[in-house]
């Protein structure tokens, strides 16, 4: 690749992907200067093996995300702690945001949402956020999680089936179709 194509193509790669990337980090991480500062060292690094990439994946992005993530564990670490929230209440929020006419419901379904995500495993948590939350692929998901994309989707499969038998939403189902709005 000439040296004009792979900045041009390093270029589309950024712009592409730097807004999903900065969200994921964002959520992890307190303060938009550090969750800044992380995205730029992910880059820094994938863009070094940038090359190696584009010939061992089949998406490049899939190389990203762990990255990132080893960014935020180290982030962390050095800070003498350890962040394992699956869900934030803004990804609660985000959840739920078009289906509460009012805030009254808004609030019930924030609680009960939140009551029914720590019913899930970890794993399965960790799935929905990078999955819905997070908008990755169920590939990068796989890649990020360490498993097969067939792991991904049974442990999606596994927490939405959950979610959707839960007690705790079942007044959110009308009676006949087992979805919808409390009443």
């Amino acid at each position: 690749m000439a040296d004009r194509e792979r900045r041009d193509a390093t270029r589309a790669f950024y712009v592409a992907h730097h807004p999903k990337l900065a969200a994921f980090v964002a959520r992890r991480v307190e303060g938009k200067q550090e969750a800044e500062d992380l995205c730029q060292e992910t880059w820094r690094r994938f863009f070094i093996r940038y090359d190696h990439y584009l010939d061992s994946y089949d998406e490049p992005v899939k190389a990203l995300y762990p990255i990132a993530s080893c960014r935020i564990a180290d982030f962390w670490k050095e800070r003498g702690r350890v962040r394992e929230v699956p869900f934030t209440g803004e990804d609660v929020t985000t959840l739920i945001h078009e289906l509460a006419p009012d805030l009254a419901t808004g609030i019930a379904r924030r609680v009960d949402v939140e009551h029914a995500l720590a019913h899930l495993t970890e794993r399965q948590r960790e799935a929905l956020r990078l999955h819905h939350i997070d908008l990755l692929k169920v590939a990068e998901t796989a890649v990020l999680m360490g498993i097969s994309e067939n792991g991904v989707k049974n442990l999606l499969k596994r927490a939405l089936e959950a979610l959707r038998h839960t007690t705790v939403l079942s007044d959110y189902r009308p009676a006949d179709t087992g979805e919808g709005e409390r009443e």
